[in-house]
């Protein structure tokens, strides 16, 4: 294993058993180094100042600040790593999205829901390593847009800069939300295109043919002769077509002739 495939991770709970407990799951995946913990606030704000890390589980409630406030802080510090926020309470879920959280786990740690987490930041960081390209909108969008996507167990709610597309699953008919870490989500059955787009704004959102609708920040050329839609790096190996009717709806829109 290479030093660049290593996850620099901390973790930091106020309550030591689950803290030891997440140290022993995380113990089975020898591409993670933890590179400590904390249980108290002073001690974590150090901590995630001073090391160099590439992800971070992290408590909500703890004594003095809460997760949120300690998080809020050290970003300003110009911190940049990641966060799972690792709590025993489901309330503080939409707010984790606010806070473009990679992810949200319930205590205790669900070895399966844990594998899941780790897997996806896995695929992210290597993706990373390919290209690293930051859209205008999402250089100077501020705070997350947050949304609610209906699947068939309820709403998922989900930043729109972290959708890369919709796509139609042709064996079921159903559509599928593709994230920029390239995981999806499910769509419910009845959610069908015109549904999708109520849901989006259209002026970053276009639908390029009757199965896949675009995120306008990733879109990076429309190739008039040969219909081919690029994206920009690391999704440009992502193939896809605009269909005739809706080149033409395209070439209107922005007033090509």
């Amino acid at each position: 294993m290479t030093e660049s495939e290593r996850i620099n991770v901390a973790i930091v709970d106020d309550n030591k058993e689950y803290l030891e407990s997440l140290i022993e799951h995380l113990s089975f995946y020898p591409e993670i180094d933890i590179c400590g913990s904390a249980t108290q606030y002073k001690q974590a704000r150090e901590l995630l100042l001073n090391e160099d890390l590439d992800l971070v589980f992290l408590d909500v409630e703890m004594p003095c600040k809460n997760g949120f406030e300690l998080l809020n802080e050290v970003r300003k510090k110009g911190s940049t790593f990641s966060v799972i926020f690792y709590t025993a309470y489901d309330k503080y879920m939409i707010q984790a999205l606010r806070e473009s959280a990679f992810d949200y786990i319930l205590k205790p740690v669900d070895p399966k829901e844990l594998e899941n987490a780790i897997t996806r930041f896995k695929e992210q960081l290597a993706s990373q390593t390919h290209s690293t390209v930051v859209p205008l909108f999402l250089g100077s969008a501020g705070s997350p847009e947050i949304i609610a996507l209906p699947t068939s167990l309820g709403l998922r709610f989900i930043d729109k800069n972290r959708i890369l597309l919709f796509r139609s699953i042709s064996e079921s008919s159903s559509w599928e939300a593709l994230l920029t870490d390239l995981t999806t989500i499910k769509l419910g059955a009845t959610t069908k295109a015109e549904k999708i787009m109520k849901l989006l704004t259209k002026e970053r959102f276009v639908q390029i043919s009757q199965s896949c609708i675009i995120n306008l920040i990733y879109l990076n050329l429309v190739e008039f002769k040969t219909r081919d839609c690029l994206l920009i790096p690391p999704f440009d190996n992502i193939r896809l077509t605009v269909s005739r009717s809706h080149l033409s709806k395209l070439k209107e829109m922005y007033e090509v002739f």
